[in-house]
């Protein structure tokens, strides 16, 4: 269950949510769904979702000290792209921008871009040169935003759903803001327009055992209702992936946090279960014949 947290920043809502994977793919999910509970006689409402590459990847270095005077960092490009990073950014005057179109923000004057070929995981050192004074919390400024957009001259042939920007938000730890340091929000920039926040999705271990994090956990995962089927149902809005298609219609409250299930969508199709399904039979099927001899 994610811990909850006390409002420290402002900041606009944004029209996706979308589980991000470490193999730099998404999961876009159209809306939340209802805020009211859904009677336990009705199917929750499927919501569509689309899978999309991101070919940059940005993350603070692990055990590294992290500070206005250096924050460091690793990222990585799979296109020809321009990275920038903002030292307190205002939270409405960043989203207004990233709103616009990537021309718009590669324009910007709020960002001092500098060019970079495609290249694997490579350091990246940020500071500046003033301490910044943001004040307590509820804040109206983020400390550091990091940029990473795609060159105008690879965007011709894309997709409306592509992505063409990753916007990571860092928070800098200081005495009026005692939250850990680190990267607090995600946003994609996709081809169309369209602004997305990235958020974890939680997969439950086998038997209701300990949340882990990541949808590459879900592969092998199994209900944690019957333990029989492997899951294949995200709850909304509590985002924990640990139900199955049998199980999903039988629940009005995840079974986990116990929060009220207004919406799902789908990490497993229907072909995926059955080959799942098959595999697990004759994994028991095999020890039945080793208890009995067969050979």
């Amino acid at each position: 269950m994610e811990p909850k947290k006390k409002e420290v920043y402002d900041s606009n809502q944004v029209i996706f949510i979308v589980d991000y994977n470490r193999n730099m793919e998404v999961i876009g999910i159209m809306g939340e769904g209802r805020e009211d509970a859904w009677a336990r006689t009705m199917q929750p409402p499927r919501l569509l979702m689309q899978r999309v590459h991101i070919p940059f990847t940005f993350k603070i270095q692990e055990n590294a000290p992290l500070g206005y005077n250096g924050v460091n960092c690793c990222v990585s490009s799979t296109v020809r792209y321009w990275h920038a990073s903002w030292w307190g950014a205002p939270v409405r005057e960043l989203h207004r921008t990233l709103w616009g179109s990537l021309a718009e923000i590669l324009a910007s004057n709020n960002f001092n871009f500098t060019k970079s070929s495609p290249h694997d995981e490579k350091a990246l050192k940020l500071s500046t040169e003033e301490p910044l004074h943001l004040g307590p919390p509820p804040r109206s400024c983020y400390p550091l935003v990091v940029i990473l957009a795609r060159d105008l001259r690879d965007t011709g042939e894309l997709r409306p759903d592509d992505t063409v920007a990753l916007i990571s938000v860092v928070h800098i730890r200081d005495d009026q803001c005692p939250l850990p340091s680190g990267v607090i929000a995600q946003y994609l920039k996709q081809a169309n327009g369209h602004l997305s926040c990235l958020k974890q999705l939680y997969v439950s271990g086998e038997c209701g055992g300990a949340a882990e994090y990541g949808a590459a956990h879900a592969a092998d995962a199994l209900c944690c209702v019957c333990a029989a089927h492997p899951l294949s149902r995200a709850l909304l809005p509590c985002r924990h992936a640990c139900l199955c298609a049998d199980c999903l219609p039988k629940l009005d409250k995840c079974p986990i946090c116990r929060s009220v299930i207004t919406s799902y969508f789908c990490i497993r199709n229907d072909d995926e279960r059955d080959l799942s399904e098959l595999k697990q039979q004759r994994f028991f099927n095999r020890r039945l014949f080793n208890l009995f001899h067969y050979h």
